[in-house]
C-alpha cells in the first residue's frame, strides 16, 4: 500500500486520540514517521501493523478500525485531494461505482506499482445494485464498506449495505455486495 493509506490513517488516529496515541501506537508497531511518505508503496504489513496496534489502544476490532478509516478515507483524504477525479468519474453514486476501474486506471499513473481492487456494478431488477469487490489482497471487506459510506454522504444519501458472498482465495478476496439507497439523506 502506499503512504498515502499511512497518511490518512495517521490523520483518523490524531483527530479520534490525538497525537500522543498516535506516537504511541507508531512505536507499538515498530514504525517511524519516514514510513509514510505518500507516494512511496510500502508492504501491506506496515497498515497491518498500525490497525493492530491501533486496536491494542482502544479496544475496537480491526473491522470496526477498517470501517471507519474507509469512512474516513473517502471523507478527509478522497475529499481533499481527489474531489475533481471523483467528480469526474461519476454524477452520481451509481455512476462513480460504475466508473471505479476507469478511476482507478487513471490514478495508477501516479502511484507506480500500484494494485488496485476491481468492481463490478449491476442493477437487479428489485432497484437495488449488486457490487463486486475484488482484490488481490485478503481482508478489507470492512474498509470496502466504509469506503461505500463514506461515498453515500459525499452523495447526500443513506445507503443500506449488506454482504451477500465473501470469498477468500490465494488469489485474494471477491465480496459481493447488495447496495439500496433512500435520496436524499
Amino acid at each position: 500500500m502506499y503512504g498515502l493509506i499511512h497518511n490518512s490513517l495517521r490523520t483518523m488516529v490524531k483527530t479520534e486520540l490525538g497525537d500522543h496515541a498516535w506516537a504511541d501506537i507508531v512505536e507499538a508497531a515498530g514504525l517511524t514517521e519516514k514510513d509514510f511518505l505518500s507516494l512511496k508503496s510500502y508492504d501491506d504489513s506496515l497498515v497491518l501493523s498500525l490497525l493492530s496496534a491501533t486496536q491494542a489502544k482502544t479496544g475496537r476490532t480491526i473491522a470496526d478500525l477498517l470501517h471507519a478509516f474507509g469512512k474516513h478515507f473517502i471523507k478527509r483524504t478522497a475529499y481533499e485531494h481527489y474531489a475533481g477525479v471523483l467528480n469526474m468519474h461519476g454524477a452520481t453514486l451509481w455512476e462513480l461505482l460504475d466508473n471505479l476501474n476507469h478511476m482507478h486506471d487513471r490514478i495508477a499513473s501516479s502511484f507506480p506499482g500500484f494494485l488496485p481492487p476491481s468492481f463490478e456494478l449491476k442493477a437487479r431488477d428489485d432497484g437495488a445494485y449488486e457490487l463486486t469487490y475484488s482484490s488481490a489482497r485478503q481482508g478489507l471487506t470492512a474498509f470496502v464498506e466504509g469506503l461505500l459510506d463514506g461515498l453515500a454522504d459525499y452523495f447526500d444519501l443513506t445507503l443500506d449495505v449488506k454482504v451477500l458472498s465473501d470469498t477468500c482465495s490465494e488469489e485474494g478476496q471477491q465480496t459481493r455486495f447488495c447496495l439500496t439507497t433512500t435520496e436524499p439523506k
